[in-house]
């Protein structure tokens, strides 16, 4: 079963409940797993930015014309 499908399905279950504690705890699992799902991505997105700065510090990096001008050549029609 793919994403959609068992959003679909949990969606359909919630609707069929009648206890608020229940629902305030679906509630409280859904706010920490966002939460937590977006403290990773920006987790991910620091460490990428300071690797990248560190690369430039180090300098590790190419001239922007010179990268476009190879993805240029190697993807030419």
């Amino acid at each position: 079963m793919n994403i959609a499908a068992e959003k679909k399905a949990i969606i359909k279950r919630v609707d069929e409940v009648h206890d608020i504690s229940l629902i305030k705890a679906i509630k409280n699992l859904l706010d920490f797993g966002l939460s937590n799902q977006i403290s990773n991505t920006d987790a991910a997105l620091e460490k990428a930015i300071e690797e990248g700065i560190r690369q430039a510090d180090n300098g590790e990096v190419r001239p922007h014309k010179e990268v476009w001008a190879e993805i240029r050549n190697r993807y030419k029609a």
